[in-house]
């Protein structure tokens, strides 16, 4: 990265050079590491980028999860997901089974309720 040439870039306790060219060339060449390393950094912090290395390491673990190291799937982890989705689906169900009953249970009362208040 360092254009500087000068044995005082190579070795930080080396003398500094004291020609003002040398000594020139040299600031220059720290200050084209420093700039490039600043450049990386804010490179490697910006959100967009840190995004996209989530993402990756997401799809990564995902992949990991329901595949093994040849590629082939991983059948117990991939019936385990289905069998607790569809756990969940029966579950649902039945909840919303539960409410319908119960919502008519309720109209039959009423119904009920009404025609006994007619007759009496």
């Amino acid at each position: 990265m360092s254009s500087a040439t000068s044995p005082a870039s190579q070795d930080p306790s080396a003398p500094l050079p004291t020609d003002p060219a040398e000594l020139e060339k040299l600031i220059r060449g720290q200050q084209n590491q420093l700039a490039s390393s600043v450049d990386a950094l804010v490179d490697k912090v910006h959100p967009k980028n840190v995004a996209q290395r989530t993402l990756a390491d997401l799809k990564a673990r995902g992949r990991g999860a329901v595949l093994t190291e040849t590629g082939e799937p991983r059948v117990e982890r991939i019936a385990a997901v289905g069998a607790g989705a569809l756990g969940v689906l029966v579950l649902a169900l039945a909840r919303r089974s539960r409410k319908r009953r119960r919502g008519r249970r309720q109209v039959e009362k009423a119904a009920e309720r009404g025609r006994r208040r007619g007759q009496g």
